[in-house]
């Protein structure tokens, strides 16, 4: 089943095209925000109205969500801890395309909405443990702050936009961008939190209901309920990070989009279970036949355990246990599992909160 929602849009370099430079960055890659349209959010949040009002926020939410905007970012650009994607040794220069020497292949510029671009950098700057995986996140989260400073009229610290991706509650895995300069606590502030689509593919009927039977067999079969489950959403969410058909048509190109997934996946694979984890993934993405789906399935597995232990501490844990105590047949126990599991996970959703101060 696809997991994209919409066909990828550029390719490195700033050129359209079928697919992107990733496929994290596909849903991500394509990333940030704001360009001349985001001037009208400086205008519109200083009106005529000298106080800071309930609805501020509110306006200016729909103004990012309705405005288009383009920003350019680079893949050899360092980030904050001097280290550039193209000079790790997880990054894998294409013969004949040196970044010396063809620079422009290593920059994309991408657009859409403000909020959707801004929710897509979100994921770009997963982090594992501490650990942010992808270097180029901060250059992206960089090229949207400054986009916005320099495009707003009047006030560049007005508006502090907070994006926020957790795949289901209280999840490890977890990215955050933000754009703006954060308003002192004196301040007066007007927010607003809304919740924005990405890219990714999220959860249907037919995964929830996946999801609560994998539950269902395993604590049938005398283990915890949540290991079962815990596969599951891994192999959901790494697919949503890299599905299958564009990955594949990555992997097996000769160009920098073969590049950059390679390191996306070399990347996730050492922040998910380290060196061993790192080698299984690249037996399945690097040779004459590269396979997505067996690398999906290997990073799969190193991210389960630690979606279980996530689980585990939980009131979904519990709420499942219950659940299963309750319906011991297997498809009352789906039916009554699925809206809690539906609550739970949010693989392809970011949460936005928009502060806006009066300057």
């Amino acid at each position: 089943m696809s997991r994209t929602r919409d066909p990828p849009a550029e390719l490195a370099g700033g050129r359209s095209c079928d697919r992107a430079i990733s496929t994290v960055m596909d849903v991500a890659l394509a990333l940030l925000i704001i360009s001349a349209c985001v001037v009208m959010i400086g205008v519109y949040l200083h009106s005529d109205d000298d106080s800071v009002d309930g609805t501020r926020a509110d306006r200016a939410s729909q103004t990012l969500s309705g405005s288009t905007i383009t920003i350019t970012y680079d893949m050899t650009a360092e980030n904050e801890s001097g280290h550039a994607p193209v000079d790790s040794e997880n990054f894998e220069i294409p013969d004949g395309l040196d970044p010396d020497e063809s620079p422009e292949l290593y920059r994309v510029t991408t657009y859409d909405s403000a909020s959707s671009l801004l929710a897509e950098s979100a994921l770009v700057a997963v982090e594992y443990d501490g650990t942010q995986p992808l270097a180029y996140a901060d250059d992206v989260e960089a090229s949207v702050d400054a986009a916005i400073r320099g495009q707003l009229v009047g006030s560049d610290d007005s508006i502090y936009a907070v994006a926020t991706w957790e795949p289901y509650a209280n999840s490890s895995i977890s990215g955050t961008a933000t754009a703006g300069e954060r308003p002192p606590r004196t301040a007066d502030i007007s927010s607003t939190s809304v919740t924005v689509s990405t890219r990714m593919a999220g959860a249907d009927e037919e995964d929830y209901e996946a999801l609560a039977s994998s539950f269902y067999d395993a604590q049938a079969a005398g283990s915890d309920g949540v290991d079962g489950t815990a596969g599951t959403l891994a192999e959901l969410i790494v697919e949503a990070m890299f599905p299958v058909a564009e990955t594949q048509y990555a992997l097996e190109s000769t160009r920098t989009e073969n590049a950059v997934t390679v390191y996306d996946y070399r990347q996730l694979a050492l922040a998910f279970g380290g060196d061993d984890l790192k080698a299984a993934v690249d037996e399945e993405i690097t040779g004459v036949n590269p396979d997505a789906s067996a690398a999906n399935g290997q990073l799969a597995d190193g991210l389960a355990d630690q979606i279980a232990e996530d689980m585990r501490g939980d009131p979904i844990h519990d709420e499942l246990d219950r659940l299963f105590a309750a319906h011991p047949d297997e498809d009352e126990f789906t039916t009554a599992a699925v809206p809690h599991l539906e609550e739970y996970v949010s693989i392809e959703t970011v949460d936005l909160t928009v502060h806006v101060t009066d300057q």
